[in-house]
């Protein structure tokens, strides 16, 4: 476990995600201080490699599938989306090509599960982020971390009604930024 953990202090998840030209380290729309933080929190807990499910990935979003898969605390990552791929996502990444938000996208999902670490990064929708929650905790590890990407402010009240889950985090990102009205809503399963 401590060299997991130095390993991933040394060469951040968010190192990965910039030299991938993920959307997430965009600069009003970066993730990197929050998905450092959970590699970490999750690393300390789990000891081993973790497997990642990120829903939404082939449109701006398709650097992050890359970077997940090159990272070397993360055994496998799993990339879904209703729209195609233009390129692989390497030896330790899979690519499903299904509409995430029905039975038939989780059950897909759930053949390569479970996953330490469930991120929604999709169209945004009220209702797809709504169900996230609910689709993909079948599918979660223990422990592990949901991500909902992309909540507006004006929508967030509304959106912990509907999901109506008191474990909800919500986080505002990036942090540093104050004029962002980007929030995070994460579970954590630890």
């Amino acid at each position: 476990m401590v060299m997991m953990i130095r390993n991933i202090l040394k060469d951040r998840p968010s190192n990965y995600l910039k030299a991938s030209a993920s959307d997430k380290t965009v600069s009003a729309h970066d993730y990197s201080d929050l998905y450092d933080f959970i590699f970490i929190a999750l690393l300390a807990i789990v000891e081993v490699p973790i497997r990642i499910l990120e829903i939404g990935v082939s449109r701006f979003g398709e650097g992050s599938g890359h970077a997940f898969s090159q990272m070397p605390f993360v055994e496998k990552f799993v990339g879904l989306d209703i729209l195609p791929l233009t390129s692989e996502f390497g030896e330790k990444g899979t690519f499903l090509q299904v509409d995430a938000y029905t039975a038939e996208g989780v059950a897909a999902a759930k053949e390569h599960g479970p996953y330490h670490l469930i991120i929604d990064d999709g169209d945004h929708h009220d209702e797809q982020q709504n169900v996230f929650f609910t689709l993909y905790s079948a599918l979660c590890a223990e422990p592990s971390i949901m991500v909902c990407e992309d909540v507006r402010i004006s929508r967030l009240y509304t959106r912990l009604q509907a999901i109506g889950d008191p474990r909800l985090l919500v986080v505002q990102v990036p942090a540093h930024h104050p004029q962002t009205d980007n929030i995070a809503l994460v579970k954590l399963n630890l």
